[in-house]
């Protein structure tokens, strides 16, 4: 069951399936829940036309202004997965970079797969010299050819650092 959460007097700010999710919800909006280490305090009451709320003691009942609190709201209000929690959490978790899984709610994607399909890897080619030389310089695969697809030489896109484009 997915309810409503919000802090304790406060307007509701997401949604949760049990006391934990709520109480890290709060915490991740920029809130201070009380207790700060146990999320046992926080209740399901009955909120207006018979919704249930997950209700959470909080420092802060009001949204602080913190630039991280408003950019998780942001990011979080972006998509849901199936469940209808938020996914920009769940791309987190799996090591999905923000841009990316913004690119591909772009492209149509729906939030559940945006946050959990994996990222790409390019297979190295192991017959091209350059570009084993360029792996053992530290320089992924992607960044090499990117460098040779830009007009660089594959001697200098394999060695040199950061400044290769004052080639």
């Amino acid at each position: 069951m997915i309810s409503d959460v919000a802090p304790l007097g406060g307007q509701p700010i997401g949604k949760a399936t049990n006391r934990e999710e709520a109480w890290w919800l709060c915490q991740r909006y920029g809130l201070k829940p009380l207790p700060m280490i146990d999320p046992s305090k926080v209740e399901l009451v009955d909120g207006e036309n018979g919704a249930k709320v997950w209700t959470v003691p909080c420092e802060h009942t009001q949204y602080p202004y913190d630039r991280v609190a408003f950019e998780n709201r942001r990011r979080d209000g972006l998509a849901t997965l199936e469940n209808g929690l938020p996914a920009s959490p769940v791309a987190e978790e799996n090591g999905i970079a923000f841009q990316t899984f913004r690119q591909r709610l772009k492209r149509g994607w729906s939030g559940e797969r945006a946050a959990t399909d994996g990222v790409r890897e390019i297979a190295p080619n192991p017959d091209d010299e350059w570009e084993v030389v360029a792996l053992k310089n530290g320089l992924s695969v992607r960044a090499y050819r990117s460098r040779v697809q830009a007009g660089c030489p594959e001697a200098i896109a394999a060695t040199m650092g950061l400044s290769w484009r004052n080639w």
